[in-house]
């Protein structure tokens, strides 16, 4: 009966860090730290589900470190109205705190990939992508593509420039948000499931390839529209649903990558497994 307690005592502490954290990321109205939070605590919940739970070992040092954390993180959770920096490292001590609780100091590494997960949330997304400035590039792969469409166009810099009208590609039109969904969702990817070194190295280089060429064709259709004075089909690509249709397709084709890499690797472990 003290185990079945323990067990689910531990699994409610487990929800209600993720809902709280969720919650504060949501209020915080910053949508770029939402997605891969939601990514990432799934992903360390479904890892987590596939761990043997039928040992609780846990020490009064590791235990009480562990209620600590999580007292710390309920305090400061509750001084919280707004985005802080403290949103992205919350849910990698919130799993270490888990961990000390259920398993001790001893049976961390058993969780490295639930905690390397979580930490992915504290990288600095934002300002990566504030500081990789890639406009330069996306122009001129949409006006190479625009060139050999038959469009007449001119570059200068970021300036795609038509008979009827110029289109600046700036930074956020420059397909960087997109690759690092991409390189998100790669990640998770390859925390998941098991894959070969020249596979994990493979595959973010060709997610990095997708969100640049997808989001170069989304960057010529508006200039396109943009030439023929089609205004409201050009802010449906640009900053309606029609720029989520595009994400939809990257994610898509990275997903048929990696179904097919997933696909690679069964059938290389059945042939080492049948081989005598």
């Amino acid at each position: 009966m003290k185990f079945f307690d323990a067990k689910f005592l531990l699994l409610g502490v487990a929800v209600a860090l993720t809902t709280l954290h969720l919650t504060l990321v949501w209020r915080s109205e910053h949508p770029e730290l939402l997605e891969p939070s939601v990514l990432c605590w799934s992903a360390a919940w479904f890892l987590t589900w596939r761990q043997d739970w039928s040992k609780f070992n846990s020490g009064r040092t590791a235990t009480s470190v562990g209620v600590l954390a999580i007292a710390w993180i309920l305090l400061r959770s509750a001084s919280i109205t707004g985005y802080d920096s403290f949103l992205r490292f919350a849910p990698v001590i919130s799993g270490v705190s888990l961990v000390l609780l259920a398993s001790g100091f001893g049976q961390l590494r058993q969780y490295w990939r639930e905690l390397v997960i979580l930490g992915f949330i504290a990288i600095p997304t934002t300002s990566l992508m504030a500081a990789l400035d890639i406009s330069r590039p996306t122009a001129d792969f949409a006006s190479n593509l625009l060139w050999y469409a038959g469009y007449p166009v001119t570059q200068q810099g970021v300036n795609l420039i038509m008979p009827t009208g110029t289109v600046e590609v700036y930074s956020g039109c420059s397909g960087i948000g997109l690759i690092f969904q991409l390189l998100t969702l790669t990640f998770i990817f390859v925390m998941l499931f098991p894959l070969s070194r020249l596979q994990t190295l493979m595959l973010p280089i060709i997610a990095v390839i997708v969100g640049f060429v997808i989001n170069g064709i989304r960057v010529a259709l508006m200039a396109i529209l943009f030439a023929q004075s089609k205004r409201e089909a050009f802010d449906y690509w640009h900053l309606g649903n029609g720029s989520l249709i595009f994400s939809l397709i990257a994610v898509s084709l990275l997903g048929g990558v990696c179904y097919h890499l997933l696909e690679q690797a069964e059938r290389s472990d059945v042939q080492e497994g049948a081989e005598p």
